[in-house]
């Protein structure tokens, strides 16, 4: 029995049509592969020059829109192109196509049951792209994440922090979403001051410093508004100023107030209240 197993292999192996057939067989699957990865270069540079002209040609299309779309379709075709070329090779290695197709087709089936977060997160995500929800380059809050969108896709959106760190995100827990980029935003600034001093003064003191900002830093879109006393405590009264900023510029102007503020009343003589604690010791 052995011997007739050496024999067939080494037939077999001996055999130049078996070696042709072998690697014929692998040019031409190398050859599918490095189409498809060709073809997907070029679909991937035609998409990204149509969207280009697209946001040239019409103003409503943002340009994080433009990257967006770019992004999802870049997947979408590359799913496309790539399934299509694992079909050509498994035809190649003799794989009935017909029985491959009905295969996977009773695969997806049973997939599909076991998969509906996966479909929730695509669906999910072509709604957040019909809807402009938000786009790549946009500066988010959902959920505990806060940061800024670089990548959606169809199934993930990835969003960066702060800190660095890259938090990916299935499209179907998407929700409570708030967009800071869609629109301009108020920096609203707070200060606190004694009931020691005039407060008219410091109104205007804190209006002045506001506008000394507002004239040097070019995301205030309009001059600060003084919106006047907000609170009232045992340690001071509280006045607010708010200036209507270019959208995710809220945080930095008002810490450029609130540094311009302190400076004037620092020029002043003016002591900002904070709280103490006083002990007392009993004598021995």
């Amino acid at each position: 029995m052995f011997d007739d197993l050496w024999n067939s292999t080494y037939a077999l192996l001996s055999d130049t049509e078996f070696w042709l057939a072998v690697v014929s067989t692998l040019v031409k699957v190398i050859v599918i592969l490095v189409l498809a990865r060709i073809l997907l270069g070029v679909l991937k540079r035609v998409i990204t020059q149509i969207l280009q002209k697209r946001e040239g040609k019409y103003v409503n299309v943002s340009e994080q829109r433009s990257k967006t779309l770019t992004s999802l379709l870049h997947s979408v075709v590359a799913n496309v192109v790539y399934f299509i070329a694992i079909l050509l090779v498994l035809d190649e290695l003799g794989f009935n196509l017909a029985s491959v197709l009905v295969g996977a087709g009773v695969l997806g089936l049973a997939i599909g049951f076991g998969a509906q977060n996966v479909v929730r997160d695509v669906i999910t995500g072509f709604f957040i792209l019909y809807e402009d929800q938000f786009s790549v380059g946009d500066y988010i809050t959902t959920g505990q994440y806060t940061g800024t969108v670089i990548d959606f896709g169809l199934r993930v959106t990835k969003i960066q922090d702060w800190t660095g760190e890259v938090n990916i995100i299935p499209n179907g827990h998407i929700e409570d979403l708030k967009n800071y980029s869609k629109e301009n935003s108020y920096a609203v600034v707070d200060m606190r001051v004694s009931y020691g001093h005039d407060l008219e003064k410091l109104q205007q003191l804190i209006m002045d410093a506001s506008l000394v900002v507002y004239h040097s830093n070019e995301n205030m879109i309009e001059k600060p508004d003084m919106l006047g006393i907000q609170e009232i405590s045992e340690s001071g009264a509280v006045i607010r100023v708010i200036a209507l900023c270019k959208p995710v510029m809220q945080w930095s102007v008002e810490r450029e107030i609130r540094r311009a503020i302190l400076d004037s009343f620092a020029e002043k003589g003016i002591d900002v209240p904070y709280q103490q604690v006083t002990v007392h010791q009993k004598e021995a």
